[in-house]
């Protein structure tokens, strides 16, 4: 009688995710506005039911739940098309998120002086007021710093990371993160802020550093309206409280020592990157 051997228990590979191209990248922007525009259509029939009937959903509600489904339902056709659906919420050191809060206010200083001098057409303008009110601040300050992340670099970037360099990948993910967002202003920042988020990502693999920076941003931008109806994204915050000249262009010099300092910090505290292309 011949001895049986013993049976190895064969476990599947985990696929390895391809790459992504840039056109493949275009083509997820083009799948998220298509999902923005479905999206719109229920909100629009359940704010008419409701002025018809006098029972409204809260408009922050909709706003959030419109958001929602269109980068949810983006998010979850990319991953599955990349068959691995894992994202990386890998833990980084503690002292590396007071670091990104303090960059990210003095880089959001540098900024504003940009965003305030592009032109925005008066009926783009009036449609902003009309859209980033106080009901749209959960969606910007919640839903954003998540949802916009796990696609720009948790699907995106992570992507363009296994296809090109990592300059090529970083700044190509922030000029889809600027488009994205359609309106001069917005889109200038955007991209400005895709920079140091792509850095972030391609120096932990971690979404959690992201989601902080991306946070942090977002909910010191919503802080007028706390006072104010709406948003007007023109508008130099900063500047409108000092006044002088001098003091201002001081604030300046030091918002661009400060994010040197805090690059310089994240760059002892971040592990040395892993190169991705393959």
């Amino acid at each position: 009688m011949e001895a049986s051997l013993p049976t190895i228990p064969v476990t599947e590979p985990v696929p390895t995710p391809r790459g992504l191209t840039i056109r493949q990248s275009w083509y997820l922007i083009f799948i998220l506005f298509l999902w923005q525009f479905a999206a719109a259509v229920p909100y629009g029939v359940i704010e008419v039911i409701g002025q018809k009937t006098g029972f409204s959903v809260p408009k922050g509600v909709l706003l959030s739940g419109m958001y929602a489904l269109a980068f949810g339902l983006t998010v979850w056709g990319a991953l599955r098309k990349r068959k691995d659906r894992r994202l990386s919420f890998t833990a980084i050191k503690p002292a590396v998120y007071p670091v990104i809060a303090v960059g990210v206010v003095a880089f959001g200083i540098l900024l504003e002086p940009l965003t305030s001098l592009l032109p925005v057409p008066a009926w783009l303008q009036k449609m902003l007021e009309q859209t980033f009110t106080k009901d749209a601040i959960w969606s910007a300050v919640l839903l954003a710093p998540v949802l916009e992340e796990i696609l720009f670099r948790g699907i995106m970037l992570d992507g363009l990371l296994k296809r090109y360099s990592p300059a090529k990948a970083i700044i190509w993910s922030a000029v889809l993160f600027g488009i994205v967002h359609l309106n001069p202003a917005q889109s200038v920042g955007a991209f400005a802020l895709g920079l140091p988020l792509g850095w972030l990502y391609y120096r932990t693999g971690s979404l959690l550093p992201c989601i902080a920076l991306h946070f942090v941003n977002n909910a010191i931008g919503s802080l007028p309206l706390l006072t104010n109806d709406s948003l007007n994204m023109s508008d130099n915050t900063t500047r409108s409280f000092i006044a002088n000249d001098g003091l201002y262009a001081g604030l300046l010099l030091l918002a661009a020592l400060i994010c040197f300092v805090c690059y310089r910090t994240l760059n002892q505290l971040l592990p040395k990157p892993v190169s991705q292309v393959v």
